[in-house]
């Protein structure tokens, strides 16, 4: 008879114990500001840099295990090229980058301190010049802490740098048959600070 009574119980605890660990997910848009980036013009030795401005995006993180999380992240920047005195004129542009990767966490209940790295891809998109769009391949890393205000709203603290990879001797934002410059580069890196509001759920 204790046999019989002992199977129930033993059953109401299997599918509890077989139920997969809650994953949480944090969903932070991000407002920063951005600097670095630039070509050298190899017709005139001139170099082309990206003036230094604000930035913004959004980072999705998806818990993988107990100290580990996916990350997904964009991040824009409305800015302007500014070539050498004797090249084309600048023009506005916009450049954003896009990331999926991870992040390392320190967990604790307030203060989590984090290091992590992405792959992705670079996107420059003129503003109304008539040049082409440059789609570049990117690699990032950044750390920073977030700082649990409550169990789902967190403050989140960054440093970002891009490197984005450039073909080598190759010709860049193009219009008929026209390009501002050409380049000889393996790429260029830019370095970007951000704050964010995190939501957990």
């Amino acid at each position: 008879m204790r046999y019989l009574c002992v199977f129930p119980l033993l059953a109401l605890t299997l599918p509890a114990a077989a139920a997969p660990p809650a994953r949480d997910i944090e969903l932070t848009p991000i407002a920063g500001y951005r600097g670095g980036g630039g070509f050298e013009d190899t017709g005139n030795g001139e170099s082309l840099d990206l003036d230094e401005s604000a930035s913004y995006g959004l980072v999705l993180n998806i818990d993988h295990d107990a100290n580990t999380q996916w990350e997904f992240m964009f991040s824009r920047q409305n800015t302007s090229l500014k070539p050498g005195p004797t090249a084309a004129p600048g023009f506005d542009l916009d450049v954003t980058h896009f990331s999926a990767g991870g992040i390392y966490v320190w967990r604790d209940e307030k203060v989590e301190p984090f290091i992590g790295a992405g792959l992705g891809v670079t996107h420059m998109s003129p503003d109304g010049s008539g040049y082409d769009d440059e789609t570049r391949v990117m690699f990032q890393f950044n750390g920073g802490y977030k700082f649990w205000l409550t169990r789902n709203i967190g403050l989140r603290l960054e440093l970002r740098g891009y490197t984005t990879f450039m073909d080598s001797d190759a010709a860049v934002f193009c219009a008929g048959g026209a390009c501002v410059a050409k380049v000889e580069s393996t790429g260029f890196g830019q370095l970007e600070g951000n704050v964010g509001l995190s939501v957990r759920f």
